[in-house]
Parts: C-alpha cells; sequence; structure tokens
C-alpha cells in the first residue's frame, strides 16, 4: 500500500467530510506504507520536534483546520533539515523524501485556501 496526502473540508450542515480530488498527478504520494514508522514515525523526524506526521506510525494522520499552520511549521522544518535526516535515515540525495514534505505543503496550501485541512492515510 501507499501513503497518501490529501486535503479535506467538513459540510457544516451534514458534518460529513469530503476531500479534495483535483490533484496534480504525483501530488498526493506520502510513501510506501513501511514508511509511517520507517520515516514520519522515526526518531530521527520525533528528534527534529515533528508530532503531527509521527502519529502515522500509528495511525492515519488528520490535521484539522485550526492546527495547519502548526503542520505548516513542522514540514517546513524537517524541509529545512532534509539533507541531515536523509543521511541518519541511510537515504540518498535520489530519494523522495523532498517530494512527500512539497506535496504536504501543496496539500496545506490548497486546504487553507479552501478553509479545510490536511490528511494522511
Amino acid at each position: 500500500m501507499t501513503l497518501v496526502v490529501s486535503a479535506f473540508w467538513r459540510d457544516p450542515t451534514s458534518g460529513d467530510t469530503q476531500e479534495f480530488t483535483d490533484w496534480d498527478a504525483g501530488h498526493h504520494m506520502a510513501g510506501v506504507e513501511r514508511a509511517r514508522w520507517e520515516l514520519w514515525g522515526s526518531e530521527s523526524v520525533r528528534r527534529r520536534g515533528a508530532k503531527f506526521l509521527p502519529q502515522l506510525a500509528e495511525s492515519d494522520l488528520w490535521v484539522p483546520p485550526e492546527d495547519l499552520e502548526a503542520f505548516v511549521a513542522e514540514v517546513q522544518a524537517l524541509f529545512t533539515e532534509v539533507d541531515a535526516l536523509r543521511a541518519e535515515l541511510g537515504r540518498g540525495p535520489d530519494c523522495s523524501l523532498p517530494h512527500y514534505l512539497n506535496n504536504f505543503l501543496r496539500a496545506a496550501a490548497y486546504a487553507r485556501a479552501r478553509g479545510g485541512g490536511v490528511n494522511v492515510t
């Protein structure tokens, strides 16, 4: 299985959750299933202060609109450490980590513009 990032919103009348689906190809990827614990739940990510992404080691991640800015700050902080993070995780310069981080930021920008949140499943 593959981890997928998307943006969502809750219908104010029904409370139902709807996902935004008009993504460009490749902008939904967040890693293979084992990335839940090998990457996002790793000690290397946790040590950098991440609180949202490590939750993927245990469950899917739902970032509500009110936590979106904190999520963006977390992803941006990981981005500034991407080379050190790759080295600690034993990943080469051609790994997809920057692509995944960009996808999280794209989803957050998309959600922000629509008053929604981000989920990774």
